[in-house]
């Protein structure tokens, strides 16, 4: 199985690109207990658990939903689907909210079948946590969890889809974890707090580059009671990260504009807000929610200043497909379709298809992949707005489809992706760029 890495680049719009955003509530959502968390694979399957103990599904991009899984004595706090069959559920299990009916004590759930069935995962190897509040899978072989936000502090990771479990205790870096991003298999952030008495704690995030072996401390917030929540980088080098505290005020945000090397603290809120979830669709372009009756509020200048987006109550997760469409959970689902309305310097969109030679050729186990998407010439009277739509597959030399790696809409500029072959036995591949009735193929070699 060839593995995607670095998949935030291939959806870049330009930072110059104006963009019309509109926010809804999505009418056939779940509604009332909090959905906690939002995984989608496209823009039209997609995946939410709320902590009444159930996990929804749409095939629709959000029109309508179907419960695909239901347990009365278990907290869904986290999803998370590497494609459109593997995913993973996350439990905060018991002694966490939910009263004396929350007593699972199965820490996450896997699905084979795009949520049909799933199967308790048990297959774990050193000592385990009592709950999972933080999941991602960045490909159909590594995923990472982590729990939870009253402790105990501890990180999972599998190396083979979910197959078989390493827990680790992390007792000795934060008293609990809440949220975990990966960039590759070896190098990520997970996020939580330094003390389980919460009016004492501070925000504490970590970074690991041996995937999840060793851990090093790279921040901790100015202030005692608050703790880290959520993770957000639109790109490799920006990141955010959102504070919550109960009570007190003014309310701060973490930021890295060096792809956390460093990190610094701005402020969201100088009055009290119960925040909880972040997201950013690019550097600049994001949102703030919580859980409270607040609204959310938005940015354009990168957590310069904030103003009130108007929408949503609640929010936990937000979830970008691309940076033209994405999902918040909060006390129900909200949609987010952006469009481009403008560029400040449209002579510098590129006018050619291309689609260069992937780079190192031959290679193992990684190589890089260039295209060109470009401007296009407005249809009269249309809505294109210089969007494409864009796909870009890999095929072994039978001709038989290995992996789609880009599936979206996409705007005129340059892409790079990288991709990992790790599996792969050496020999022949190609991968072919479609868009626009444009259909290229390139030849690629893999020897190890």
């Amino acid at each position: 199985m060839i593995k995607i890495i670095m998949g935030l680049l291939i959806f870049g719009i330009s930072p110059i690109a104006q963009i019309s955003v509109n926010w809804q509530t999505l009418p056939n959502a779940p509604f009332g207990s909090r959905i906690n968390d939002v995984s989608f694979v496209n823009k039209d399957y997609g995946w939410v658990v709320r902590g009444a103990g159930e996990v929804y599904h749409t095939t629709d991009g959000g029109n309508t939903w179907d419960v695909m899984l239901s347990s009365d004595s278990t907290f869904w706090r986290s999803v998370t689907f590497a494609n459109m069959n593997l995913g993973f559920a996350g439990n905060l299990g018991p002694d966490e909210y939910g009263g004396p009916t929350i007593t699972d004590p199965t820490l996450i759930y896997r699905t084979t079948n795009g949520g049909n069935d799933w199967s308790p995962i048990s297959n774990i190897s050193g000592e385990t946590g009592r709950g999972i509040c933080g999941m991602q899978a960045i490909d159909s072989l590594n995923v990472f969890a982590v729990g939870r936000v009253r402790g105990p502090s501890f990180f999972m990771k599998s190396t083979d889809g979910g197959e078989s479990w390493i827990s680790k205790n992390m007792s000795s870096f934060a008293a609990g974890l809440v949220d975990v991003h990966f960039f590759s298999p070896d190098s990520g952030f997970a996020v939580g707090l330094s003390n389980s008495d919460h009016s004492q704690s501070t925000g504490v995030v970590l970074f690991s580059s041996d995937g999840g072996e060793n851990w090093t401390e790279k921040y901790l917030s100015s202030r005692q009671g608050e703790w880290a929540w959520k993770i957000s980088f639109p790109s490799r080098e920006v990141g955010y990260i959102s504070l919550q505290r109960n009570v007190g005020s003014p309310v701060n945000l973490i930021k890295t504009t060096d792809g956390g090397k460093t990190f610094f603290e701005k402020q969201f809120f100088a009055a009290p807000y119960y925040v909880q979830g972040i997201g950013f669709v690019n550097d600049t372009l994001g949102w703030i929610g919580g859980n409270g009756s607040q609204t959310t509020y938005q940015t354009t200048n990168g957590g310069d200043t904030w103003a009130p987006a108007n929408f949503g109550s609640r929010v936990n997760r937000f979830f970008f497909v691309n940076e033209l469409l994405g999902y918040a959970g909060g006390q129900t689902v909200y949609k987010y379709t952006g469009q481009v309305v403008s560029s400040v310097d449209d002579t510098q969109q590129p006018d050619d298809f291309q689609l260069s030679q992937n780079y190192p050729n031959p290679f193992n186990p990684s190589t890089k992949i260039k295209f060109t998407i470009p401007k296009l010439t407005p249809i009269e009277g249309g809505t294109n707005n210089g969007i494409l739509y864009v796909t870009l597959k890999i095929y072994d030399s039978l001709g038989e489809e290995i992996m789609t790696v880009v599936d979206e809409q996409m705007r005129p500029g340059e892409n790079e992706i990288e991709v990992y072959a790790n599996n792969l036995a050496s020999g022949v591949y190609y991968y072919t760029l479609q868009a626009g009735g444009l259909n290229v193929s390139k030849k690629m070699l893999l020897l190890k």
